[in-house]
């Protein structure tokens, strides 16, 4: 069960990744297709992880364990906004949809989109930084110091990619639209280096302002 759950997160991951990278790929129908099969993977996710809603009020609640769920929730909502969004946008990506995309869905699919990602990969940074904190017991000092720089290094470029991925315009809903990577490469590329630099802040702010019991 655990590897169908890992399975299952790695697809939404990476439907996430294609989704965020319409700007460079430009075809809506495939792009509604993809958003709808996210939703479900989001459905299933979350029954196989129903326990999460049985043990909410149960056990000791840590600084961990409150951030991560503030996280979940917040999560939960802009999943289910984006899925509402995207049915007022249906029009755009499916021809049986009659319905007429406003300029406020718009925005609104956009910035829970762009938003989403953010959280999702922050979501993701708590649970691997647990991953990483495994193999770092496994190093040297030196070991320890070259793995702190390449968080460091990692930090750096998703700051990059975050800048040249210009998600900032529909996150705080500027009105304009952000320029659109070369190519789809690209900008998985762009969406790769803000993961990976989100994960790493993750670790370092972990590792760094809270101590381990």
């Amino acid at each position: 069960m655990r590897a169908v759950k890992i399975l299952i997160d790695v697809v939404m991951y990476g439907s996430f990744l294609y989704l965020m990278s319409y700007g460079a790929v430009h075809d809506l129908p495939q792009h509604g297709r993809v958003g709808i099969s996210l939703f479900v993977l989001f459905v299933i996710h979350h029954v196989l992880n129903r326990w999460f809603y049985k043990t909410i009020l149960k056990g000791q609640w840590n600084a961990r364990r409150i951030f991560l769920n503030v996280t979940d929730w917040i999560l939960f909502a802009l999943m289910i906004i984006m899925a509402i969004s995207s049915i007022f946008m249906s029009g755009l990506a499916f021809e049986w949809s009659s319905i007429k995309t406003t300029q406020t869905s718009r925005q609104l699919h956009l910035a829970s989109c762009s938003w989403g990602f953010m959280v999702m990969l922050v979501h993701l940074g708590i649970h691997l930084e647990g991953v990483l904190k495994k193999l770092e017991n496994h190093c040297n000092t030196w070991q320890r110091v070259l793995f702190f720089f390449a968080y460091i290094a990692a930090i750096a470029a998703g700051i990059y990619c975050f800048k040249e991925a210009q998600l900032y315009v529909y996150m705080f809903v500027t009105g304009g639209w952000k320029l659109a990577a070369s190519s789809t490469t690209a900008a998985v590329l762009q969406l790769l280096g803000i993961s990976a630099g989100v994960c790493a802040l993750m670790r370092v702010v972990k590792s760094t302002f809270v101590k381990s019991p």
